[in-house]
């Protein structure tokens, strides 16, 4: 699933084409994949394109209001891309006739949905959601506070979206690799430093993941706006490492499964 870094990249190069065009035309393929009535944003025009956790967010404006009447909201998924300019693939589920060019949304395993929003509608989406984890309200006490009051694994918790937003498999793996946390352990068995550190540690990891243009895993699924993969993965230190040697110790790097996700770690580096 396309995680902060992922969507983050695809929102900021989809904003630097889309803003000022207009939806000429929504033609939708899977109506799974659509929530809403495409009359009712077809015509208006893209103010901006962002990211908010995991979602992509296109605010749309009527007439030439600079402000957002109405919004697509976005959620990719498992394997879901939002593709500009590409040509249509077996997976194309929905394609956006812009003024200039067209969107393409690609989705081979049919989880990833567009929804059509108001403001009130935004608000309840993101209602349950914690603050993203490179927001400024993820202060070191916010953090701990999640974690102490949890007896889950320390991986499950911050994989939690309503805790703190953004973060998913990839980058918990390797933010606890980096930490020397072992991701097994309850969220409640965190010190304080411990915390501190995974805090630092996940920011480190989301920031080195944007910089890269995400990560595209060995599911090949991830792409950017352009229909290209992300470069993080050259860089993965402990995620999907299972048999090689862990890059401080040189110990074998275990594989196990933590609520459904493959779960990488070194038993002598990560306590």
């Amino acid at each position: 699933m396309p995680e902060l870094p992922e969507v983050e990249t695809i929102t900021r190069q989809l904003n630097e084409v889309l803003v000022g065009q207009r939806i000429v035309k929504i033609e939708v393929l899977s109506k799974k994949s659509f929530g809403g009535n495409p009359k009712d944003v077809e015509g208006e025009k893209i103010v901006l394109v962002r990211r908010r956790a995991k979602m992509a967010i296109i605010e749309l404006a009527s007439s030439d209001q600079r402000l957002a009447s109405s919004y697509l909201l976005i959620h990719l998924k498992m394997t879901g891309q939002l593709v500009y300019q590409a040509t249509n693939s077996k997976h194309t589920r929905m394609i956006f006739h812009l003024s200039k060019g067209r969107l393409f949304f690609n989705d081979q395993r049919l989880f990833g949905w567009i929804k059509v929003v108001d403001e009130e509608g935004l608000k309840r989406e993101f209602k349950n959601y914690g603050p993203d984890i490179i927001d400024k309200a993820v202060t070191n006490e916010y953090f701990y506070n999640a974690l102490r009051r949890s007896r889950r694994a320390v991986k499950l918790v911050i994989i939690d979206q309503t805790k703190v937003a953004g973060v998913g498999n990839i980058y918990a793996n390797e933010g606890l690799w980096r930490a020397g946390i072992n991701p097994r352990r309850s969220g409640n068995q965190v010190s304080r430093t411990e915390s501190d550190k995974l805090l630092e540690c996940l920011r480190q990891v989301i920031n080195k993941g944007i910089k890269y243009g995400g990560a595209t895993a060995s599911d090949n699924s991830y792409v950017n706006a352009s229909g290209l993969g992300g470069k993080y993965q050259e860089h993965f230190l402990v995620y999907e490492q299972a048999g090689e040697k862990c890059h401080k110790c040189k110990s074998v790097i275990k594989k196990v499964r933590l609520g459904g996700r493959g779960t990488y770690f070194c038993e002598r580096c990560q306590k």
